[in-house]
């Protein structure tokens, strides 16, 4: 437990056994950088879901002790401040900040509509075309999450960042008020200073194919073959290549390539659940990316089902993910982001940072030795305030990712 504070902006997080005692925790953090006429205005609140059930009375604390009214966060199967994770426990990270009047505009309004385009919400946009939108989201909403992060970048032609609700309790959103089943937010005006960048959690292993026959969400032909065909050509290539054996010695049975001794211990990962399917967001862009889990494979017909509505022409490709991917993705997309902040401006001091990552990502341990995202984080950015959480899907540029971390900095 620490607190964090910049110009304008103060972070804590903490864990413990309730959500009166963490919240305690927090709060008395906070409460040592408040000053009478300070003007703290706004606050992310990221809850963890041992302490889901308790939001509403977190939410009104919080508003109670430290005097602010804005409010936006989620629920989380973890938390992360700044140098901190908590997971699997009950946990706070909140994040307080002063924004001029009038720059940003939580949605859905406090008359309780959930939907992003309430009257004064509109209004506030046509005044105050946003950069910046961060949105939380629950992935049962009414209507689907995707659809509504497209109509609303059409809408405001803003940059929209956030993360998808995960938690093994009830799915709640912070938006002034506790929400489920929404999309909520806070849209912040063009004046507001913000950078963001995004690390894929995962490595292609393969070419990009092409999708030749398909049928909803499952996959039957890859480049006119059977689409597991040549899947197990891709894993028999890339597990070639790391064990240093030609390709044309391996089985190509799927299920005997598992078992086989030709394979390392150490590339088995290949083979237990860290392969995905990646849809590459250009024709043949092996940079950006969004990976979906594949959730059957079908022998008899030779196909592949994906959490994907796909179509014949689409691309896809085979990714790996591991925690040295994760590591190498995050540290070079931070020093990137570092660099053309610079480059751009002849400095580099950014005041806050929202962090939100993927729940597979928080629930693997760094190997031993080697720095978590929070750590790596910390080193390449800063030691700033930082709050945020583990996401059941993140949300960058109105899409919705899996395996990745969004990191959105405030100047």
């Amino acid at each position: 437990m620490s607190i964090l504070t910049s110009t304008n902006f103060a972070s804590s997080s903490a864990n413990g056994t309730d959500w009166r005692d963490t919240s305690k925790k927090v709060l008395e953090q906070l409460e040592t950088v408040r000053k009478s006429a300070d003007d703290f205005n706004f606050g992310f609140l990221y809850i963890s879901d041992h302490l889901a059930d308790d939001t509403t009375s977190i939410l009104n604390l919080f508003k109670s002790v430290l005097k602010i009214d804005n409010w936006v966060g989620s629920i989380g199967m973890g938390v992360v401040g700044s140098g901190e994770e908590h997971t699997d426990a009950p946990a706070i990270s909140a994040m307080i900040g002063r924004f001029p009047d009038n720059s940003f505009c939580i949605f859905p309004a406090n008359d309780g509509e959930n939907k992003p385009t309430d009257k004064n919400v509109v209004e506030w946009l046509i005044d105050n075309p946003p950069m910046l939108s961060v949105v939380h989201c629950d992935h049962k909403a009414d209507k689907d999450p995707q659809e509504v992060l497209s109509e609303m970048e059409n809408t405001t032609n803003s940059f929209i960042v956030g993360g998808i609700t995960s938690s093994r309790r009830a799915h709640y959103q912070i938006a002034n008020n506790v929400y489920n089943n929404s999309v909520s937010g806070v849209f912040f005006a063009d004046h507001v200073p913000v950078a963001t960048t995004l690390s894929q959690g995962c490595h292609p292993i393969s070419k990009v194919h092409t999708i030749t026959k398909a049928d909803d969400t499952t996959i039957l032909e890859l480049d006119d073959k059977r689409a597991l065909d040549v899947f197990q050509d891709d894993l028999c290539q890339i597990a070639a290549e790391k064990s240093g054996q030609d390709t044309a010695e391996f089985i190509t049975d799927l299920k005997s390539l598992e078992n086989s001794d030709q394979i390392p211990d150490e590339y088995r990962t290949l083979f237990k659940g860290q392969v995905h399917v990646a849809l590459p967001l250009s024709q043949s862009d092996q940079n950006d990316y969004m990976v979906r889990n594949i959730t059957g494979i079908y022998a008899d017909e030779g196909s592949i089902s994906i959490t994907e509505n796909i179509a014949t022409g689409d691309n896809i490709m085979f990714v790996e993910r591991n925690e040295g991917t994760i590591a190498a993705d995050l540290s070079r997309s931070l020093v990137n982001l570092r660099k053309r902040i610079q480059g751009e401006h002849g400095c580099f001091e950014p005041k806050a940072a929202l962090y939100i990552s993927c729940i597979a990502r928080g629930f693997n341990a760094s190997p031993e030795g080697e720095k978590s995202e929070i750590e790596l984080i910390k080193d390449i950015i800063g030691d700033i305030p930082l709050t945020g959480f583990y996401a059941g899907g993140e949300i960058n540029n109105a899409r919705i990712y899996g395996y990745t971390g969004v990191l959105t900095l405030f100047f």
